[in-house]
């Protein structure tokens, strides 16, 4: 029964649940143990079948998988275009290493301005403000969200890739190293409301520009 309840509860949810959720769901008797067990049998069971339940933003959510994608993205008509633009996927990866971090600092990585590609990042909630630095100025610190999680499949951020992932991936021709087709940077595949949310909010001009078309996203109050 409690498996089944679960498991209902992961195909109505629209993002990852977490196991304190499930935990306020539940009256008492049930104990986060019993939900976690729970959980990975069904994570097991899911394992022969042509859904699949993955640990994601500290959570578990019931998704399709990635050999179905090409199929998906058609019957929803979901546009390819929508994926963020090499500009904006450097900027993120800089962001996801070094968070918190300013926008000066990466610049001084980048060696370009950056306004633009933050405030597409900033409208499509993968990054957000992290507090300011203590110095002079105080500007404003960058980090990921737990949309980024999502994003890429990422149980937190300790799952993502270390530097050595990459350079023995490279070494032995292995494109299937650890974590680097999670993280290779690309939207694969939108939520079809967030997909239509965000082209709603980002403007279609200017957004992912290498360089500053409007209001400077650190003027914004905190």
């Amino acid at each position: 029964m409690l498996k089944a309840v679960v498991e209902n509860l992961l195909l109505a949810a629209d993002r990852p649940v977490s196991v304190d959720q499930l935990h306020n769901t539940f009256v008492s008797g049930t104990d986060k143990a019993e939900l976690k067990s729970a959980l990975e049998e069904l994570r097991e069971e899911y394992g022969a079948r042509n859904l699949q339940i993955i640990e994601v933003a500290d959570g578990y959510q019931l998704v399709t998988r990635h050999e179905y994608a090409e199929w998906i993205r058609k019957f929803l008509k979901l546009d390819k275009t929508s994926k963020l633009s090499q500009p904006s996927l450097d900027t993120l990866a800089i962001i996801a290493y070094k968070q918190p971090i300013t926008r000066q600092e990466v610049e001084d990585v980048r060696g370009v301005d950056c306004s633009g590609v933050i405030r597409t990042l900033l409208e499509k909630k993968i990054i957000a403000p992290g507090g300011r630095k203590k110095v002079a100025g105080r500007p404003i610190m960058y980090r990921t969200t737990q949309k980024f999680l999502e994003y890429f499949g990422l149980k937190d951020l300790s799952d993502m890739p270390t530097l050595d992932d990459f350079k023995e991936g490279e070494l032995e021709g292995d494109a299937d190293a650890p974590h680097q087709t999670e993280l290779s940077f690309e939207m694969e595949s939108f939520d079809m409301e967030t997909e239509e949310e965000d082209r709603a909010t980002v403007p279609e001009q200017g957004a992912d520009d290498e360089t500053d078309s409007g209001d400077d996203p650190e003027s914004e109050p905190q």
